[in-house]
């Protein structure tokens, strides 16, 4: 082999060396590839965001509970829907005070003080996951126009993560309007979700992607967009949330003012263990609370009984120890009465300050104001206590329980515990929530010496803002 001449000994040289660095350059690469710890690919955040934000929409409609309000026969038309979060007050007492301040504005209060609930049957209320949508478009749900004739509401869960839940109320009649709500579930405070922007927001512009993340006007928000809450919340919403324990879910999510309620009240116990246990059962299985009103005697005589009912979650209050008749016994002797009853309760366990029913709803102006408080009376009398018919109590029931009753029944009656699933299952069906009597009256204020026999405007004896009470002359 000839020797090379010093032209491609140069050339030869310059390329071992180009060559040289060339793998030093490929192989640092390498090392600093390996070690500099590359943020996951924004495909793979957007997958993982996605399958967090999916099962944060089963925990919520799974948690959530369906409420309609829908009546084509009132003026205006009313067709509302909301979800209500248990263990979330604050958001559901936003959504109530919100959807009844609509109500009044579109003028379905018919020029009274209050709404007067409507009877919905159960089959008007959507399944919960429509209120938790995998992605909320701009005007998402909205309806194409607006009918001054009707009150349109609807409810939806724009994103839910850590321990946030970003709410919109949409209004599409009778004008198009949305309100936004931002729930802290560990705090239970609600306050408007506005505040999670930086600049002002349209809030129907306001909605979110599948994975969770905010936008407006259908892009997804940016850093800037957000105010420091907003990009605090923002993050909690990519992780998984946090729903709080929820305790007692018996009660709905909503007051007796939005939804057509009746308190189912039993007289005259505790009775036999086994008659009283039937009517606790039943109300478990229904999963409601039912008021009582336990006498005296009955309750010294049968505590263990009595103790049951109220350990099990029951509103117990007075009706006097030997069930007398207020309005012609001495006032002195009414006093004993109650008190001596109140003994009673407070040995077995009562520890609110009990309401109190006269026997028979008989009371005189003087009776009325001796009881110190309210006298808690009814617009339904099943007349279980004279006809001792299970198939005549349901049937009273189904015939003339309407929002705001409050239905009398004596738990001392085998025949009335045999009626209770049936008369539980009627009231549900005609969709009416059965509530304690505290609960349907919450709102009012209850005046000594007034008497309470419903609530609404379905009768002139039924206590509302204009006439909160039955006072005796």
């Amino acid at each position: 082999m000839s020797p090379l001449s010093p032209r491609d000994t140069l050339v030869y040289s310059v390329f071992a060396v180009l060559s040289t660095l060339t793998v030093l350059i490929l192989l640092a690469g390498a090392i600093v590839t390996a070690y500099r710890g590359d943020p996951m690919p924004r495909q793979s955040v957007d997958a993982a965001q996605r399958v967090t934000a999916a099962k944060n929409r089963d925990v919520l409609a799974a948690a959530m509970r369906s409420y309609a309000v829908v009546s084509a026969k009132r003026t205006p038309r009313l067709d509302i829907h909301t979800f209500g979060l248990p263990a979330s007050d604050s958001l559901n007492s936003a959504i109530e005070a919100h959807v009844l301040t609509m109500i009044e504005e579109s003028g379905a209060f018919a020029d009274r003080a209050a709404f007067d609930p409507v009877r919905t049957a159960p089959a008007h209320r959507w399944p919960t996951a429509a209120f938790a949508p995998a992605q909320t478009d701009l005007d998402d749900g909205r309806s194409s126009r607006v009918d001054p004739r009707a009150v349109d509401i609807s409810t939806r869960v724009l994103a839910g993560g850590g321990h946030f839940v970003v709410t919109a109320v949409d209004t599409d009649s009778p004008h198009q309007r949305t309100r936004l709500l931002l729930t802290d579930l560990a705090h239970d405070r609600t306050v408007d979700a506005r505040r999670l922007f930086a600049a002002p927001v349209d809030p129907a512009a306001v909605g979110a992607d599948d994975t969770g993340t905010l936008t407006i006007d259908d892009d997804p928000v940016s850093d800037t967009d957000l105010s420091s809450i907003g990009d605090r919340v923002q993050k909690a919403l990519h992780s998984a949330l946090e729903l709080p324990q929820p305790g007692d879910q018996r009660s709905p999510d909503f007051s007796c003012a939005l939804l057509p309620c009746v308190a189912l009240t039993y007289d005259d116990g505790p009775g036999e263990a086994q008659t009283e246990q039937k009517i606790l059962d039943a109300a478990d299985e229904a999963d409601i609370r039912l008021t009582y009103f336990f006498l005296g005697q009955n309750t010294d005589a049968a505590p263990e009984v009595a103790e049951r009912i109220i350990d099990a979650g029951h509103e117990v209050d007075n009706h006097t120890f030997s069930h007398v008749r207020m309005d012609t016994t001495p006032s002195t002797t009414n006093r004993k009465e109650i008190d001596r009853t109140g003994r009673s309760l407070r040995s077995v366990g009562v520890k609110e300050q009990p309401l109190i029913r006269p026997p028979y709803g008989a009371l005189d102006k003087r009776s009325a104001y001796g009881l110190g408080g309210p006298a808690i009376i009814w617009d339904v009398d099943t007349g279980d206590w004279q006809n001792k018919n299970a198939k005549k109590t349901v049937s009273r029931v189904k015939s003339q329980a309407r929002p705001g009753s409050v239905v009398l029944m004596h738990s001392i009656h085998p025949s009335t515990a045999e009626a209770a699933p049936a008369v539980f299952s009627a009231v549900a069906d005609k969709g009416l929530y059965a509530v304690t009597v505290r609960e349907l009256f919450s709102g009012i204020t209850l005046k000594k010496g007034g008497s309470y026999f419903c609530r609404g405007y379905a009768d002139e004896l039924c206590s509302n803002p204009e006439h909160p009470a039955v006072m005796k002359n």
